[in-house]
């Protein structure tokens, strides 16, 4: 493995990249981290986190701060420094010098600059990247109006910045990567935790904390984003926020979670039962999602398009579902017509890094689907080396979906609905796993956190006995 370079050096590369590719000889590029939002009736702010792009290009997280380019002067810094009655109540600002050796930005100047260095570009195009709340509330970075200033948001090279960065995104470097294991290591250990801990009669908001809990220990500042606690028909809700349900023994709980650190995201789901086994039903559901897995896993390499990942998966699941005697007849029609969808509604994954749902999206010149089967694909790209990204095929049984009338009709001949409606408090089953790219096929980032069934019951039971 190749020496990690020096973070600021890093960044500069970034950078020098990011302007070299963007081609922009008149005009100027903002890249604002984003303001913080207040929590209604306190004093207080939702956790910060830091717009992606801005955050990649200057290595800082400063609420309000907004990093510039312009092709004349290079790269500038603005952001915010708090007042001494300020700091009664919040953290003291970072140094202007210390952001300027942090990041490598040899132009940083308090944010109430900013305006008066805009006035200097009337008429210019100006593109915007990272958080685009600087356009409809410029007044939060001291900015009074854009008609003021006479300036012109070219949507068209912002759009072409954003592009760029998303595809200089993609690929991790070796710091990157570190940091993405990290992640991982921690989420791992906050799955051990709760696969291991979790008791019926516990609540999923109890369940949430202890895993979360662990998360912290194994250095992780915060969550990647809101953990997903579902039991029983809960966990057929693809974002399900943990309630006060107890857990029931012989239903299934599924965990979505994961831990960040650096800002790199991990994000990791175990299907796991309540009990010390699965039932035979659930053993049966949960051994062909953990199949389709791990063929995808198997077939991920450099140069394998992701979609095609996604519809070899869709094709598994619709003929583990035929042979379980839920769907019926041939698998390629059923995924032609999408009937597989009412159980695995949603993409095989999505790109990981310093958000949790990464620089994805379509490659350049192609255009998302609308298809039922495929509108929530959240990557349509040809992988490559240093790309990390979740596999996560599941099956669910989502009372929306399938009691929905226009569905049933449509789907009238390609499911058995007296099967389906014996399942509807089924829940569901997602085994997500961290995977990096490599030269020659992919890594688990997350592997060792048990996958295998007989691995998740050993857990079961060496919790329960403890």
């Amino acid at each position: 493995m190749t020496a990690v370079p020096h973070p600021v050096s890093r960044l500069r590369e970034r950078r020098e990249r990011a302007a070299r590719a963007w081609n922009v000889h008149r005009g100027v590029v903002l890249a604002p981290a984003g303001l913080p939002v207040p929590i209604v009736g306190t004093d207080l702010f939702h956790d910060f986190h830091a717009h992606a792009e801005h955050y990649y290009l200057s290595g800082l997280a400063h609420p309000g701060a907004v990093l510039a380019f312009d092709p004349a002067e290079g790269w500038l810094l603005f952001t915010p420094q708090i007042s001494i009655e300020e700091q009664v109540w919040t953290n003291a600002s970072e140094p202007l010098e210390s952001q300027k050796e942090r990041s490598g930005v040899d132009r940083v100047y308090e944010i109430s600059e900013l305006r008066s260095w805009l006035e200097r570009h009337r008429g210019d195009a100006v593109a915007v990247v990272g958080n685009h709340d600087l356009l409809h509330n410029p007044a939060g970075y001291g900015i009074e109006s854009w008609d003021a200033l006479e300036l012109d948001v070219d949507e068209e090279l912002s759009e072409h910045c954003s592009n760029v960065l998303s595809e200089s995104r993609r690929a991790k470097d070796d710091a990157e990567i570190q940091a993405m294991r990290a992640a991982a290591d921690a989420s791992v250990a906050g799955h051990f935790l709760g696969i291991r801990h979790v008791r019926p009669g516990m609540t999923e908001r109890q369940l949430q904390i202890e895993i979360e809990a662990e998360f912290f220990r194994n250095g992780s500042p915060r969550t990647a984003y809101g953990s997903i606690v579902g039991g029983g028909p809960n966990g057929a809700v693809l974002h399900f926020a943990p309630s006060s349900r107890h857990f029931a023994d012989g239903e299934i709980i599924l965990v979505d979670a994961g831990a960040e650190i650096d800002g790199y995201a991990s994000d990791v789901s175990r299907t796991f039962p309540a009990g010390r086994s699965f039932t035979p039903h659930q053993a049966d559901m949960y051994d062909l999602v953990l199949a389709t897995q791990q063929r995808a896993i198997d077939n991920a390499r450099p140069g394998v398009e992701y979609k095609d990942l996604h519809l070899r998966a869709a094709l598994d699941i619709a003929t583990g579902l035929r042979d379980l005697g839920i769907l019926r007849g041939d698998p390629e029609a059923l995924v032609d017509s999408d009937a597989h969808a009412l159980f695995f509604p949603h993409g095989l994954g999505h790109m990981l890094g310093l958000a949790t749902h990464d620089a994805g999206g379509c490659l350049a010149g192609r255009e998302p689907s609308d298809r039922f089967g495929l509108k929530y694909l959240r990557a349509d790209l040809p992988l490559q080396p240093g790309y990390v990204l979740t596999i996560e095929p599941g099956i669910y049984f989502i009372r929306a979906l399938l009691t929905d009338p226009e569905r049933r009709e449509k789907y009238r001949d390609a499911v058995n609905w007296e099967r389906v409606d014996s399942m509807l408090d089924f829940g569901g089953i997602r085994i997500e796993d961290d995977v990096l790219i490599t030269e020659d096929g992919a890594e688990l980032l997350s592997g060792a956190l048990p996958r295998d069934r007989a691995g998740i019951e050993e857990l079961r039971r060496e919790g329960l006995e403890s």
